[in-house]
C-alpha cells in the first residue's frame, strides 16, 4: 500500500494527494511534499453561435461534457467545471481569468445546431500569453456528438503533452438516442443552481430519460443526486415539520437510493454514480456505507467536486475537522465561485476556530446564506448582530412568524429563559444555547429523524466550543447513537471531543 501511494504521488497535484491519503488511511495526513507541476485545464462556457434561446442548453452542456472527458486523461489537471460559467458572459481577459480558475490554459469555442447537424469549433490557449495550441472546426450530423467529444478531449491532451493509455474511453456519457442526449444535456443545465426548483425542473426532465433508457448510468446518477438532495430545500425541513418533511422524503429517498445503485451498477467506473450512492447513504444514516460510497467516488476522480464537498461535510459532521478541511481546502482551490461551497467550507473554517475569515467568506453571500453568519455571531456573544441577519433571510426559507421567533430570542441573550416557554426555531435552534436551553438544540435533529432525512452540514455545528454544553447531555448520546454517529465512530475512530466508556458508553467534552 504505501509503495502504490507513492507511486501515485508521484504525479498527483499536492491537494489530491492529501487526499489520498485520507482515503486510503481515513487520517490527517503529512504536509504534501511538493509535486511535480501539472497542466491544469478550464473549460470556458462555450458560446451560443446560434443566438438561439432554445440552443443555449447546447452550448452549456457540450462545455461540461468536454470538461468531463477531459478528467478522463492522466496528467491533466480539469478545475473549475461549475466555476467557469462565472465567465459566461462580458469581456474575457484570459490572464485574470485564468489567475482566478488557477489553470494554466483554458479551453474556448462555439456551438450551434443547423438543421439535424452540429457546428462546434474549439481551441486550447495559454491563460498567461492568449498563445493558441490547437484549435479544430467540427461539423457533423448530431449522432456524432460524442465522437466529436471524445477527439477533441484527445487532441487537448496531446497538445498538453498528456499520455492517454491505449483503449481509454474519455466519454462516458454516450446514450443509445440522441433525444435522451440532449435531454440529460437539458437537465444538467437545469439543475446547476442547486436550489428546490432548479433540482425539480432537474429532476423532471431525467425521469424522461430513465423512463426512456433504464441503464443510463449519467442520468440515473444525476435523477438519484437531485432526489437525495431535493427534501433539503423545503420549508417543512427547517421548520420543524416532520410529519410533511416525511411525505417527500418518502417520495424521492427510496428512488434516490435504487437508482444511484442502479448508476453504479451499469457504470462501476463512474464517479458520478458513488456520489449519487454517497448521499442516498448519508440522507438515510448509514454513514459507514455513505463513508465507503464517497471514497470509491474520489478513487475514481480525486476532482469530483460533489463527491470532496458531500465527503467533507460527512466527515465534519462526524467531528473530523482537521480532515474535513483537507477536503475544503482542495474543493476551493479547484472550484472558487460555487457559492454553496464556499459557504460550507466557511462553516468548516469556523469550527476550526477562524470566526473572523468564516464571516469574510460568507459576507458576499448576504442574505442567501445569512443563516450561517446570524449562527457564527451568536457564537462570538454577537446577539444583536445575530438577531439582525435572522431578519434578513428570505422569508420563503421557514414557515411564517419563525424568522422573527429567533431574533427576538437572539435579542433577548444571554438572559435565561424559561425552556418551556420558547418557541419552536426550526434549524435556527441554535439560539436556545444562549438563553439557557442548550438540551432544546436537539429538536431540530430529533425531528430529521423522524422525518427520515439527515442534512450533514447543521450536524457540523456541534464541534464548536459553544456547543460543549450540549455535547455533555445524555440527550445528545441518545441522539448520536439514533443518527448512527456513535456505530460509525466505533468502526471509523472517534473525533477529538469525544471517546468510549467501557463497552456500551461514551463521553464527549
Amino acid at each position: 500500500m504505501d509503495r502504490l501511494i507513492a507511486g501515485l504521488k508521484s504525479f498527483l497535484p499536492g491537494p489530491a494527494a492529501a487526499i489520498l491519503l485520507l482515503l486510503c488511511t481515513n487520517a490527517v495526513p503529512a504536509p504534501a511534499q511538493p509535486a511535480r507541476p501539472r497542466p491544469t485545464v478550464a473549460v470556458l462556457p462555450l458560446d451560443n453561435a446560434s443566438g438561439e434561446a432554445d440552443q443555449e442548453y447546447l452550448a452549456d452542456g457540450l462545455t461540461d461534457e468536454i470538461a468531463y472527458a477531459l478528467t478522463g486523461a492522466p496528467g491533466v489537471g480539469v478545475v473549475a467545471r461549475s466555476s467557469a460559467f462565472r465567465f459566461k458572459e462580458g469581456n474575457r481577459d484570459l490572464r485574470a481569468i485564468g489567475k482566478a480558475l488557477n489553470a494554466t490554459y483554458l479551453v474556448q469555442g462555439t456551438a450551434r445546431l443547423v438543421a439535424d447537424r452540429v457546428r462546434i469549433n474549439v481551441w486550447l490557449v495559454e491563460a498567461d500569453t492568449g498563445v493558441q495550441l490547437w484549435s479544430q472546426d467540427y461539423y457533423t450530423e448530431l449522432p456524432n456528438i460524442f465522437d466529436i467529444e471524445e477527439d477533441a478531449a484527445e487532441n487537448i491532451a496531446a497538445a498538453l503533452k498528456a499520455q492517454i493509455p491505449a483503449g481509454t474511453m474519455l466519454v462516458r456519457n454516450r446514450t443509445q438516442t440522441i433525444e435522451a442526449y440532449q435531454d440529460f444535456l437539458r437537465a444538467k443545465v437545469a439543475g446547476r443552481a442547486r436550489g428546490a426548483q432548479a433540482l425539480a425542473d432537474s429532476a423532471k426532465i431525467l425521469e424522461t430519460v430513465v423512463a426512456r433508457e433504464p441503464d443510463y448510468a449519467p442520468a440515473a446518477a444525476m435523477l438519484a443526486y437531485d432526489d437525495a438532495l431535493i427534501p433539503l430545500f423545503q420549508q417543512a425541513l427547517r421548520s420543524n415539520a416532520p410529519d410533511q418533511e416525511r411525505q417527500i422524503v418518502e417520495r424521492t429517498i427510496p428512488k434516490a437510493d435504487a437508482l444511484a445503485r442502479a448508476a453504479v451498477q451499469h457504470d462501476p467506473k463512474g464517479a458520478d454514480g458513488y456520489v449519487a450512492l454517497g448521499y442516498a447513504n448519508l440522507v438515510q444514516r448509514k454513514m459507514i456505507a455513505a463513508e465507503d460510497a464517497f471514497k470509491q467516488a474520489l478513487a475514481l476522480d480525486p476532482n469530483q467536486a460533489d463527491g470532496l464537498h458531500g465527503y467533507s461535510q460527512f466527515l465534519a459532521a462526524m467531528g473530523k475537522i482537521k480532515e474535513s478541511l483537507v477536503m475544503r481546502d482542495h474543493l476551493q482551490a479547484i472550484e472558487q465561485f460555487i457559492v454553496n461551497y464556499t459557504a460550507d467550507t466557511a462553516e468548516i473554517v469556523w469550527l476550526d476556530g477562524d470566526t473572523d475569515k468564516a464571516l469574510a467568506m460568507l459576507q458576499p453571500f448576504r442574505p442567501g446564506r445569512t443563516l450561517e453568519m446570524a449562527l457564527i455571531q451568536a457564537s462570538a456573544g454577537r446577539y444583536k448582530e445575530s438577531a439582525a441577519l435572522i431578519r434578513e433571510m428570505p422569508a420563503t426559507n421557514y414557515f411564517p412568524g419563525f424568522t422573527e421567533n429567533a431574533a427576538k430570542v437572539l435579542e433577548s441573550a444571554p438572559v435565561k429563559a424559561a425552556s418551556e416557554s420558547l418557541p419552536k426555531l426550526g434549524s435556527m435552534s441554535f439560539a436556545y444555547m444562549h438563553v439557557g436551553a442548550p438540551e432544546r438544540v436537539l429538536e431540530f435533529y430529533e425531528d430529521e429523524i423522524k422525518a427520515g432525512y439527515f442534512q450533514p452540514i447543521s450536524a457540523t455545528w456541534f464541534w464548536h466550543p459553544s456547543y460543549a454544553a450540549v455535547r455533555k447531555t445524555e440527550r445528545f448520546k441518545k441522539l448520536a447513537r439514533d443518527l448512527g454517529m456513535v456505530d460509525y465512530w466505533r468502526a471509523r475512530g472517534w473525533p477529538a471531543q469525544c471517546r468510549p466508556m467501557g463497552a456500551d458508553d461514551f463521553v464527549c467534552d
